[in-house]
C-alpha cells in the first residue's frame, strides 16, 4: 500500500517537476530582448543577438550573432527551447534547421506603428506564458503614447524632418518613404522631409541641402559615429543652427519597442511648434 502510495505521489511530482524547469529562450532583434527583460523574464534568457544591447545587462549574456546572419550551430549550442525574432532574421535555411532540430522558431513581424509594437508585446508574453504581466504592460505604454501623441497634435502642425541613419562602415543614410524612420514620423505628427527615395539611401549632399527641414534626427547605431564635422551640408541647415535637432541610438528610435513611448517624446521635443489647432465651434 505503501509503495503504490509513493508511486502515485511520483506521478504527481514528475510533472511538476518538468514544468518547474525554466524556458530557455534565445531573442534576436534588440525590441524583443527589452521586451523580456520590461516583463521580468529575463531570467530565461541564455542568449541574444548583436543587436540586442539594451540594457546594460545584456552585456554579459552570449552573443549568437547578427540577426540576418544567424548562425545554425551558435544558436543550437545555447540549446534553446524557443527562438523569438523577427522578418528580418535569416538566413530562412538556418532557421528552418532549427525548428527541425526542435526548436520552437517564432518569426514576428515588424512593428512600425504603436499598435504593432504594443500587440507585439502581447505576443511575446503569450510565447513566454506571461500574457497578464504582457497586457499590463501594454497598459502602461498605451497611456503614454496616448500623452505624447496628444501633445503632437496640440503643437498645430506637421514639421519637417530630415532623418539620418549613421550605420556600420560609416556609412550615413537617408531614411526615405516604407522605413522605420518614416513610420516614427507619422506617429508624432511629423512629416519626412525626404520623400523622393524609398527606404535608406547614402546620404546625398546635394538632397540635404534640398530638404530644408524643420527639424533633424541622426540614429547612430553606435555612439559617435556621425561625425557633423564631416557634413557641413547638415550643419547648415537652419533647423540644425536653431537646435532643432537630437542625436539618438538608433535601436531606442527604431526598435518600436517597450522604449517607444521615450522615443516619442524625445523626438516630440525638439520639434517646432505651430499654430495652435483652433477648434471651428470656439
Amino acid at each position: 500500500m505503501r509503495g503504490r502510495m509513493l508511486l502515485i505521489a511520483l506521478c504527481w511530482l514528475i510533472p511538476a517537476l518538468v514544468q518547474a524547469e525554466p524556458m530557455r529562450v534565445v531573442t534576436a532583434d534588440g525590441a524583443i530582448t527589452e521586451t523580456v527583460y520590461r516583463l521580468g523574464l529575463e531570467s530565461m534568457l541564455v542568449a541574444v543577438d548583436t543587436t540586442s544591447g539594451y540594457p546594460e545587462e545584456t552585456q554579459a549574456l552570449p552573443k549568437v550573432g547578427y540577426l540576418r546572419a544567424l548562425p545554425f550551430e551558435g544558436v543550437l549550442a545555447m540549446r534553446p527551447d524557443v527562438l523569438i525574432t523577427t522578418e528580418q532574421a535569416a538566413p530562412q535555411e538556418n532557421l528552418e534547421r532549427l525548428a527541425k532540430a526542435g526548436v520552437q522558431v517564432e518569426t514576428l513581424p515588424m512593428a512600425w506603428t504603436p499598435e504593432a509594437s504594443l500587440e507585439r508585446i502581447v505576443t511575446v508574453g503569450e510565447i513566454l506564458h506571461a500574457r497578464s504581466e504582457a497586457q499590463d504592460l501594454v497598459a502602461e505604454l498605451s497611456s503614454e503614447i496616448r500623452r505624447v501623441q496628444q501633445s503632437a497634435v496640440n503643437r498645430g502642425s506637421r514639421p519637417r524632418v530630415l532623418f539620418i541613419l549613421a550605420a556600420g562602415n560609416h556609412s550615413v543614410l537617408l531614411a526615405g518613404q516604407d522605413t522605420a524612420a518614416s513610420a516614427l514620423l507619422d506617429a508624432v505628427n511629423a512629416e519626412n522631409a525626404v520623400t523622393a527615395i524609398q527606404g535608406y539611401k547614402p546620404a546625398s549632399r546635394e538632397a540635404i541641402l534640398a530638404s530644408q527641414p524643420d527639424a533633424i534626427v541622426i540614429a547612430e547605431s553606435t555612439p559617435g559615429q556621425f561625425d557633423i564635422s564631416n557634413w557641413q551640408e547638415v550643419a547648415h541647415l537652419d533647423a540644425w543652427k536653431s537646435g532643432h535637432r537630437m542625436v539618438a541610438d538608433s535601436m531606442f528610435l527604431l526598435g518600436f519597442g517597450p522604449r517607444l513611448p521615450e522615443a516619442l517624446d524625445a523626438l516630440n521635443r525638439v520639434l517646432p511648434s505651430g499654430t495652435a489647432v483652433v477648434s471651428d465651434d470656439s
